[in-house]
């Protein structure tokens, strides 16, 4: 009987791995562009993990952060605690104020010993990691939640393991073991985790992953990519869309890197950042979402040194807390009209009226205007002003710009008999 029910589960994990993608995000009470709305804690989170390993008053820090990502409209929240015995206290502290917020988890660790961490013998073997996050996962399934990630290895390349390019197949089959049995480990606790949310440096992607392991990872590339021109960010997108059906999740971008972009004053790095958000946006169909590298603490900073929020906060949260434009569309008989393309002055999104003649676009928070440019009608524009999280109705009315005889006719007995 123990045999059977071996076997049994045997087939169930097996069978759960091949049933394709999972597509359980967080919970979302607002309108939403991406499913993934992330920022990341690493200088808190990791680089303070030893030294603020004992000191329960450090959680009011924690509470901080964990409120003002809340309030810049992310779902998740990027914790880069290692994996280690040593600091898993200190992880278990970050993952229940974070539950508390209302946030899902997204674990961004390590092992100490895979890059020489806090004085860690760098001697971690990619067989070594593979088999100690497998026994982490399964040993602690309390830390975990349906709609959380976990990233075993962020830019695992960095351990020196895997030399360009002798050295590029062995990286595309470490990454593919790394997912089965990561992805195995969490069906085998009843965990619906994302596993395959692995941060890749952008450049590292790009040049060494294969077909076989974007299939793996779910056609999903997770990049670290610090960028000198918010036009390549897109050019990113558009390549491993294109070439592998592959979406893009940003796991690490922002800016000033000081090495890439230089020196920004608050100004030029909100001006930076936004540009950045509107090649997400353009290719918002190709992105599944991103996690913004760092809260605090950082060059790319959201925060003042006094705990302020900077400009760049605020653009973020236009795009992580967008709004709603909605109505119907009908000619000046009343008339709804179907198959209306509606777009916004910059031509980063539109709609087509349905059969009943509505629309309904999400836009970031901030002015927008809409424009419909019918080859039948004369152009209608509207400036609109949308707030976090809000829905305006904008109803639209058309005239044709030849109406026929009976189009005439029937206004005219409108208006006189308002038939």
């Amino acid at each position: 009987m123990k045999k059977i029910i071996k076997l049994f589960t045997y087939i169930v994990v097996v069978f759960s791995f091949f049933l394709g993608p999972n597509f359980t995000y967080a919970s979302n009470t607002h309108p939403e562009l991406w499913p993934v709305r992330s920022i990341d804690t690493m200088k808190t989170s990791r680089d303070k993990a030893r030294a603020e390993l004992n000191n329960p008053d450090f959680d009011t820090q924690i509470e901080k952060e964990l409120t003002l990502i809340k309030e810049i409209g992310a779902n998740y929240v990027a914790i880069d605690t290692p994996y280690d015995k040593e600091f898993l206290p200190f992880l278990k502290r970050w993952i229940s104020l974070a539950r508390k917020m209302g946030l899902k988890v997204w674990f961004r660790g390590n092992w100490s010993n895979w890059e020489g961490w806090f004085e860690y013998e760098k001697n971690m073997t990619p067989q070594e990691h593979i088999r100690k996050t497998v026994e982490f996962i399964e040993t602690n399934p309390d830390l975990f939640e349906d709609g959380d990630a976990f990233d075993p290895c962020p830019e695992c390349e960095n351990s020196g393991w895997w030399k360009q390019p002798q050295d590029d197949e062995k990286y595309n089959q470490f990454i593919q073991n790394q997912r089965i049995a990561v992805k195995t480990s969490f069906s085998k606790i009843k965990k619906d985790v994302h596993s395959n949310w692995f941060s890749i440096i952008g450049g590292r992607a790009k040049e060494v992953l294969n077909k076989k392991t974007f299939k793996t990872l779910d056609n999903l590339v997770t990049i670290d990519h610090y960028i000198k021109d918010p036009l390549g960010m897109g050019e990113y997108i558009d390549y491993f869309s294109q070439n592998f059906d592959t979406k893009v999740l940003l796991g690490e971008f922002g800016a000033p890197i000081p090495d890439i972009n230089g020196d920004m004053d608050e100004t030029e790095q909100a001006e930076f950042i936004n540009q950045l958000f509107i090649q997400f946006y353009k290719h918002k169909d190709n992105v599944l979402g991103m996690n913004y590298w760092v809260i605090t603490d950082g060059t790319t900073s959201l925060l003042n040194s006094d705990g302020t929020t900077r400009q760049a906060f605020e653009i973020i949260k236009n795009y992580y807390i967008p709004g709603v434009i909605k109505g119907t569309i009908k000619n000046t008989l009343g008339d709804r009209l179907k198959n209306i393309s509606i777009k916004t002055s910059d031509g980063l999104n539109s709609a087509i009226t349905d059969r009943k003649g509505s629309y309904k676009m999400i836009v970031p928070a901030g002015d927008t205007t809409i424009l419909i440019n019918q080859s039948k009608y004369d152009q209608a524009t509207d400036k609109i002003t949308i707030s976090h999280g809000s829905e305006i109705t904008k109803d639209i009315i058309l005239t044709p710009k030849t109406p026929s005889i009976l189009y005439k006719l029937r206004l005219f007995l409108k208006k006189k008999f308002n038939l």
